[in-house]
């Protein structure tokens, strides 16, 4: 070890206090500058965390808010979890993971490895329907800058979960912030796009938003991530705007273009309000 590294562990040791009893979790401390330690976990004391080197017969406290990086070794199934996403096992890919996660948890306002992780729940449980749990799982993304691609999707879902729990004000006081407008130009980035036209639709400007969510298929359309959920949404825009037949069009292609995906059979859900909204339409015809 380094003067500075061997520097650092007599500092901490020096501040050692009651280590709380915990079953010690292996992990890598990585440090600002590229220093880096092997060894365990103990917990998570106020603004300390105690760890040991493998050679340590004692934990020393490392200062939370010093710590560029924790890298633990998750025991996680990943080719299990790709068939079962392809099968739409939600919630049996949920469970899978907050077990495998759950020892981690009083390290979760640390920046760790374990980020990817949150963010396949964070979409997992939006798909589920459980917004109150994706919004906490963006909010926790949101708050980490080590991936900002990563960390804008999250407040794209952040948005989605606002809205979807009509706390619009909070979603518009978001998207001002992020310049989430109306007016966004063809070549924003197609997740602009689309929570733009979610939240237009939300607030019931269906012109707006449906011009909105056509430019992310019009522009984007090899950018499946947001492309199918876009054509959801124009669906579903057509069907409040009482335009059926462009409904039904939109679910069909859908249907045909991405068989078995997510969006596929909420599709197959919304055709069913659909054909509800042409018998009422029908009957008040009569």
């Amino acid at each position: 070890m380094n003067k500075s590294g061997f520097f650092f562990f007599i500092t901490g040791a020096l501040l050692v206090g009651s280590v709380a009893a915990a079953k010690p979790l292996p992990a890598e401390l990585i440090m600002p500058g590229g220093r880096s330690w092997k060894g365990q976990v103990f917990g998570v004391d106020g603004d300390w965390v105690e760890f040991a080197t493998g050679s340590a017969t004692q934990p020393i406290r490392v200062g939370a808010n010093t710590i560029e990086e924790l890298v633990f070794t998750v025991d996680i199934d990943k080719a299990e979890i790709a068939v079962l996403n392809r099968k739409m096992q939600y919630p049996q890919i949920i469970a899978m993971l907050e077990t495998a996660l759950k020892p981690f948890e009083p390290f979760r306002d640390i920046p760790s490895n374990l980020t990817p992780y949150n963010a396949v729940l964070m979409e997992l449980y939006y798909k589920t329907g459980d917004y109150a749990k994706s919004l906490e799982y963006a909010s926790r993304i949101s708050e980490d800058a080590r991936d900002p691609g990563l960390q804008r999707k999250s407040v794209v879902f952040k948005g989605m979960c606002l809205i979807e729990t009509s706390r619009l004000d909070e979603a518009e006081e978001l998207f001002e912030s992020y310049g989430w407008t109306r007016d966004l130009p063809d070549d924003a980035p197609a997740e602009d796009l689309y929570i733009t036209a979610k939240f237009l639709f939300a607030k019931k400007d269906y012109a707006a938003a449906i011009e909105t969510a056509a430019k992310v298929v019009a522009f984007h359309s090899q950018d499946l991530e947001w492309v199918r959920p876009a054509e959801q949404l124009c669906a579903e825009i057509y069907l409040e705007m009482g335009m059926l037949d462009s409904a039904d069009e939109v679910i069909r292609e859908m249907s045909l273009m991405y068989a078995g995906s997510f969006e596929a059979e909420q599709a197959q859900q919304l055709k069913i309000k659909v054909d509800r909204a042409r018998v009422r339409k029908s009957a008040q015809e009569l």
